[in-house]
């Protein structure tokens, strides 16, 4: 399932025996139906070159859990992550579309593997990036996605929404936020 994935257009297409660009319909049509949403890459960058492929997130985490027969997420999987990030997303999206705030969010990954989850800006130089971390115990390997970033781009806001009991500041001005404290101080209109 590509669900809080980059999508892969030519193994979807091979797997299910259609052309690409086929497969690449069918996910326009899962997000113009608002099934489904494409989360476009951010390309800026020139000291790494960034992926140019969408990420996709259906709409719900109980339409995952429920496609894919799933009735407990235990914390510590891989499946609970991409859930929390997809949680996230939602979050974010419904924000900035609630209170009409005219902002891009887009992700970032590089073709050496750096990655961020949420980029949301309206203009280069007021960037704000947010990861997300199913950890209880986010490391500095986490942070690196910040720091390849900020080759080409300086950050606002650095936040990673963890799995932890309290809120941390890194030495490097790194949010560490507990997910209920991120998703409160987010609808209060502290975040953005």
């Amino acid at each position: 399932m590509s669900n809080a994935e980059q999508i892969n257009y030519t193994s979807i297409g091979s797997d299910a025996q259609i052309a690409p660009t086929l497969a690449r319909d069918y996910f326009e049509i899962l997000s113009d139906t608002l099934v489904g949403h494409l989360l476009p890459p951010f390309l800026a960058t020139k000291k790494r070159k960034a992926m140019s492929t969408n990420k996709f997130y259906f709409f719900d985490c109980g339409v995952v859990n429920s496609l894919t027969g799933r009735t407990e997420i235990p914390a510590g999987t891989p499946e609970f992550g991409k859930n929390l990030e997809q949680a996230i997303y939602l979050e974010l999206k419904n924000y900035l579309e609630y209170r009409k705030i005219d902002k891009k969010i887009e992700y970032w990954r590089s073709t050496s593997k750096f990655e961020i989850d949420f980029l949301i800006y309206d203009k280069l130089d007021n960037i704000i990036a947010i990861e997300v971390k199913a950890s209880a115990h986010p490391s500095k390997k986490d942070y690196k996605g910040f720091a390849a970033f900020e080759e080409d781009f300086q950050l606002r806001r650095k936040i990673i929404v963890a799995s932890v009991a309290t809120p941390q500041l890194t030495e490097n001005n790194i949010e560490i936020l507990p997910v209920t404290t991120f998703l409160e101080k987010l609808w209060d209109g502290e975040l953005i």
